[in-house]
């Protein structure tokens, strides 16, 4: 029995991933997703149990890196500075064009096939929202913004960044915003948020 190596395992999620944006969730076959890869149904079965899962490890894999650079934030010592560092994180994630891809196809499928919005929001959303609401507690634990319900918090800063900035690119009106536009964008988001939170 051949070993089992990370490359070859990545391989098999970049195929999976690609042929999804392509033709949809619903129409892949885990035969095509071999083939993609350049390799026996026999060998992916022994890596993944089905479609699921590698859609899983597809999402999981689109928000390498995100996630800690958004608790990276807490380092900062400025509530203005942390608010900026984790609001840039925030939208460099979310503007990624992998990241974009998913949630189309996320909203396309979200009737046919349910079961992909909960892998997204658990292994996706959820986590980036846990840690944009790390870095707001941590402010909080410091004294540095008015004590507030931490999850509803980082709902709002979220959508303030976001702001019509993301929407224009999933529906497809724009390309990545550069990074002068997401600076703009967290600049007008902290404006808002900043006074109404301090202590």
């Amino acid at each position: 029995m051949r070993k089992k190596t990370e490359a070859r395992r990545q391989s098999f999620v970049q195929a999976a991933g690609r042929l999804f944006i392509e033709q949809g969730f619903g129409s892949v076959t885990m035969e095509a997703i071999a083939a993609e890869a350049g390799a026996s149904k026999v060998t992916l079965y022994s890596y993944f149990p089905g479609k699921e899962a590698l859609f899983e490890a597809f999402v999981v894999e689109a928000g390498k890196g995100g996630h800690e650079a958004l608790v990276a934030a807490k380092d900062e010592m400025d509530p203005q500075a942390s608010l900026m560092r984790v609001g840039m994180s925030y939208l460099e994630l979310v503007t990624r064009p992998d990241v974009v891809a998913i949630s189309r196809l996320i909203i396309g499928e979200a009737e046919r096939q349910p079961q992909l919005s909960r892998i997204f929001y658990e292994n996706g959303a959820r986590h980036t929202l846990l840690s944009i609401c790390s870095v707001l507690g941590n402010l909080m634990d410091r004294g540095l913004l008015r004590r507030t319900e931490v999850r509803k918090t980082g709902l709002q800063f979220k959508a303030l960044c976001a702001a019509e900035l993301v929407e224009r690119q999933l529906w497809g009106l724009d390309a990545v915003p550069d990074i002068r536009l997401r600076e703009a964008a967290v600049r007008d988001a902290i404006e808002v948020f900043l006074p109404a939170h301090l202590p």
